[in-house]
């Protein structure tokens, strides 16, 4: 197997997602342009399922089962005030409204879009946690969104607009971190995001990196594509994580704690349970080849 540096810096030369040509993107590119309008120095990661739709679909063609209309875009700043000035030059702009009384909700007017504003940085406790002033009712976990912003992809969009959103193997991540916190109470969706990158990362413009890079996989007695891409998007989500971050022995061990119960054929099994898969035994499967890659073993 190649050494682990090498591994990702060929991974993170392909950090740019040229898609101007595509017309399904318009309806981004024009949200992302009136937010720049409004914000212009306000930096933006595009997270969560549209980014899932980007690198899928919109990049590589994978059809899904379930695309998403609605937006979340991270905002790394540096103080609550920072959140206030920026969510009111977007309303002052005109082109957003508020979806509902929570500050985090707005809707993009002209093409009736709904978006999340996920602050993250100067705003999270020592936990990575931020709490939603001014009563501080409704908390958050934001750990991992740091290590997405430093280790972004640049996709071109039409309109001639640019954006930094999440790599596919750290929105693996963000999505693990997230399901951890919130199954019990918004099931399925975070667990069918997570599965969607799993069985397609190979197909995700990564099979060529199979031969070159972990050519290992091919002997292993388990291979199989679908398990061999999940692996790699494990191990370039650890790779990610010790190159850009200094808390990711503290992210991995979030991360095992969740992977080593839903991954023992004899646990509970919560996440394959969400996925209402017809094949749980596959399901669990590429969930262990992700852990196997993101724990530097060798095989899935």
């Amino acid at each position: 197997m190649r050494d682990a540096s090498k591994l990702h810096e060929n991974y993170m030369e392909k950090l740019l997602l040229v898609l101007a040509d595509k017309p399904d993107l318009r309806p981004l590119a024009s949200l992302i342009r009136d937010v720049r309008a409004a914000a212009p120095d306000a930096a933006v990661l595009l997270v969560g399922a549209m980014a899932r739709d980007v690198h899928l679909l919109h990049a590589y063609g994978i059809a899904l089962p379930r695309l998403t209309t609605d937006i979340d875009l991270a905002l790394a700043l540096e103080d609550w005030a920072a959140f206030q000035k920026l969510r009111d030059a977007l309303l002052a702009s005109g082109a957003f409204s508020p979806k509902n009384k929570l500050q985090h909700k707005l809707v993009y007017t002209p093409l009736n879009i709904a978006i999340d504003l996920v602050p993250f940085e100067g705003v999270e406790d020592a936990n990575g946690n931020i709490s939603w002033p001014p009563d501080n009712a409704e908390v958050m976990s934001l750990t991992g969104y740091r290590e997405a912003s430093a280790s972004a992809v640049t996709v071109h969009l039409p309109l001639d607009q640019s954006l930094a959103m999440v790599s596919l193997s750290m929105l693996a991540v963000l999505k693990i971190l997230v399901w951890i916190e919130r199954h019990l109470t918004e099931p399925r969706k975070d667990a069918r995001d997570l599965d969607a990158i799993l069985r397609n990362y190979f197909s995700a413009g990564n099979a060529d990196r199979l031969y070159s890079e972990a050519p290992h996989l091919l002997d292993a007695p388990t291979y199989d594509y679908d398990f061999s891409g999940a692996w790699m998007c494990g191990r370039d989500a650890r790779n990610t994580l010790d190159a850009v971050s200094g808390r990711a022995a503290k992210i991995v061990a979030q991360l095992n704690n969740m992977l080593d119960k839903e991954t023992d054929p004899d646990g509970v099994l919560h996440y394959v349970g969400d996925l209402e898969s017809g094949n749980p035994d596959n399901a669990r499967n590429l969930l262990a080849a992700f852990s196997a890659g993101l724990n530097l073993k060798p095989t899935p």
